[in-house]
This record gives C-alpha cells, structure tokens and sequence, in this order.
C-alpha cells in the first residue's frame, strides 16, 4: 500500500479545437484508502487514472506513489507502467484467453520474477481471497462474467501493488452480478486493505464503494467528501444533479413569497440560504410527493399544482412524470427551462395498496406535488442551466473528449501489472 499524491496534473490532447482532460488537478489519496473519482462522460476521470497507470503522458505537473515520483513535467520524469507498482482491474476483465485463470492470475508476479511469492502459493491465497479457488483450472471462455470480473480482481491484486486502479470494472455485468461483485468488492477492502482509486458514472457503486468520493467536472475536482457529505450536502448545482436530485424548480421571489413557472408555491415557506430575487431547488425523485389537492398538504409541506405526463410502475413504486404548471402549452417542459417556464418534476412515490389513489392515477390528472423544504437544496441560478444539463446529460461510456481518438485499450500484460 502506498500514500499517493497528485500534485498540478495537467493532461490535453490535440484537435480541433484541442482539449484539456485533466486540468491542473490536485489530489491525495491516504494509505489503505478507497478513493472514487465519479463523473459523465467526458469529465477526466478515465484520463486522470491513466496517468496514473502511466498509459498517459500527461503535459505538466506531478505523480508521487509513496516515496518514488514516477511523473514529474518539470524534471522529465516518467516511469513506464511496468515501474511503476501497481495492478489495475479493466472494464474489459482483460484476460489471456489461451491461459488458465491460475496462468492469468500469476501472469504479475511472472512479469515481475516474484518467483518467492509464486512459491509462496500467493496465487492460491489471492484466489481463495476473491472466492475463485474452484476456478483456478479453468479458461476464461469457460467462466461467466462475474467470475471473469473475480479473476480479474485476483489479477489486480496477488502482487500486493502499492495501488489498484478499477477503470469501471462492473459496468459489463447484469444488474444482479454487479450488485453482487460490488458488495465482495466492498468486503474484500474491508478485510483487506488496499490504496485504491475506483473509476465510475454510477453514483450507487460510489456511494457504497468509496471511502471518500470525488465528483469532476471538466478535469477538475468539483467536490471531495465522504459519501455521506456530497450526498447530503452537495457542493454546486452540477454535483446536486448528478448524485441524484435531477428535479430543477426555478423560483422567484415575490411580495407574496416565491413563484415557480407564474404558480406560486404554496404551504410551508422556502428558505434558501441566499437573499436574491431568485433561486434554483434542487429535489429528488423520492422527496416528492404527491397529494390530490392543496388542501391535502402536510404541516410543513410545500407544493405546487401540476398535472400528470406520464405513470411508469416499477414494482414498489411508480415514477410520475408532471409538468408543473398544468400541461403542456404553459412555456414548455424542459427541467433547465428558464424562469417562467414549466419544468418538468420526477416523482417516485409508493405504489400502495391494491385499489388506493395512487394506482388510479394517470396522463392529464390534476394533483399537488409536495415536498419538504429542507429536503430541497437552493443553488444560485447563473449558469445553472448548463451545469444541470452537463451533469444530467452524462451517459455509459468512457470519458474520452468529444472529438478526440480514445487512447489505444491497454492490453492483458499492462493490465495485470
């Protein structure tokens, strides 16, 4: 395990116009920590952790894994991927498919001439560590994708690296698997503790992997905290929107109180933290309620009126999708519409009992959203929009730059190290 620090890292690739990925980027990771770097698409997330790997070059700053600097721009430092101590667990899984998994598991400490630890049966230990003993004679075509990704992990670490680098290692596997392989994840660390930095877009597998967690935006850091702390106090409207609060209400301050698309907001009192004429809530899908008229309104409840788009079940409960000023012809349904027009709100509220209100709800049914203000978050409004859109738009994928070549995918022995 190893202390690391990321010191101005600074990474641009060429077009037209070119690209800055990583943009002077500062960043320590403790001993034994499991960091999170969570963002869309194109937010240099992938980019920084292949600068740390070494399978980029970035153009300025410093790399210190431990006590050894293996990048450093201002002494033309740059130590090739196979110096620098590390194992790194790829989206892809990334095996020899010609070799056995012990074969593909050992491959490291081949590479390296641990012959000591391969005497040592750390291969074994490292493959009883992830649950893949019974495996250890088998190819990979004969594996399914869970038990690859397993493999892959054993990989990763039987060298015992200063560093384990997980670029999207779940994103291939069904929805059951990938609960599954994230939770071993999360036990292995706990029992066995390891420097990691986690590369994701999915804000379940950050919130339940990391010990702390960092959103990017643009190649910078937009917030760093505990799990706990950017999903409860997200720092900027675009970390708001991209751990989950995806309904934006603009509003504007009258004599009467705050108005949302010309409707004022009715019950409980806003009170966001700023004192300008305007500001932007921020709310997610299951802070929002929905009752079937005003007067229905809890104590401490506030609300707007709004009509039904659409109903989708989903089992335990139903997404409602309203437009907030009644329908459509109102100014439109955009959730980053300017003030004054209608936005457009995500509720998910329970199904409930068989014949209750909730399952006769349908498309152009006049009801009251709800919510309680404090479960709202109050963002000044300029450049919202785009920050709301930025996050809201992210997609699967990785982050490569719109408009520039993604790298060449590393192969098995690279990823292995």
């Amino acid at each position: 395990m190893s202390h690391v620090r990321i010191e101005g890292l600074t990474k641009r690739f060429d077009g037209k116009p070119p690209t800055v990925a990583v943009d002077d980027l500062d960043l320590e990771i403790e001993e034994g920590e499991f960091l999170v770097l969570l963002g869309p698409s194109g937010c240099g997330k992938t980019t920084t952790l292949r600068c740390l790997a070494g399978l980029e070059s970035p153009a300025a700053g410093r790399i210190t894994l431990g006590d050894t600097v293996v990048y450093d721009g201002a002494r033309k430092v740059n130590l090739s991927p196979d110096k620098r101590f590390i194992g790194m667990v790829f989206q892809s899984y990334a095996l020899w498919p010609h070799m056995t998994v012990r074969k593909n598991v050992a491959y490291p400490l081949r590479a390296r001439k641990m012959s000591t630890a391969l005497a040592e049966g750390w291969v074994e230990d490292t493959a009883a560590l992830v649950d893949c003993t019974e495996l250890l004679d088998r190819y990979p075509a004969q594996l399914s994708g869970g038990q690859q990704q397993r493999v892959a992990l054993a990989r990763g670490l039987v060298a015992r690296p200063d560093l384990v680098l997980f670029d999207e290692p779940l994103s291939n596997l069904d929805a059951r698997l990938r609960d599954q392989v994230r939770a071993e994840l999360h036990e292995l660390h706990r029992r066995s503790p390891f420097t990691a930095v986690f590369v994701t877009h999915d804000q379940s597998e950050a919130l339940a992997l990391g010990q702390r967690m960092a959103i990017m935006r643009r190649g910078r850091m937009e917030q760093l905290g505990m799990p706990q702390e950017v999903f409860e106090e997200p720092a900027s409207e675009y970390v708001a929107s991209f751990i989950g609060m995806s309904n934006r209400l603009e509003l504007v301050r009258t004599d009467g109180g705050w108005v949302c698309a010309g409707r004022p907001v009715l019950g409980a009192p806003l009170t966001p933290p700023s004192a300008g004429a305007s500001t932007v809530a921020r709310l997610r899908p299951d802070d929002v309620r929905l009752v079937a008229h005003p007067d229905d309104l809890g104590t401490g409840d506030a609300g707007l009126p709004a009509t039904v788009a659409d109903v989708e079940y989903g089992g335990r409960h139903f997404d409602v999708m309203l437009d907030v000023d009644g329908g459509p012809g109102a100014g439109g349904s955009s959730s980053a519409a300017g003030v004054g027009d209608a936005p457009r709100v995500h509720a998910r509220i329970p199904t409930g009992p068989a014949g209750g209100w909730a399952r006769s709800l349908g498309a152009g049914d006049r009801v009251t959203l709800a919510f309680d203000p404090t479960d709202a978050r109050f963002y000044a409004p300029d450049a919202g929009g785009a920050a709301a859109g930025e996050a809201d738009a992210a997609a699967t994928g990785d982050d490569t730059p719109v408009g520039v070549p993604a790298p060449a995918t590393a192969g098995a022995p690279a990823g292995a190290r």
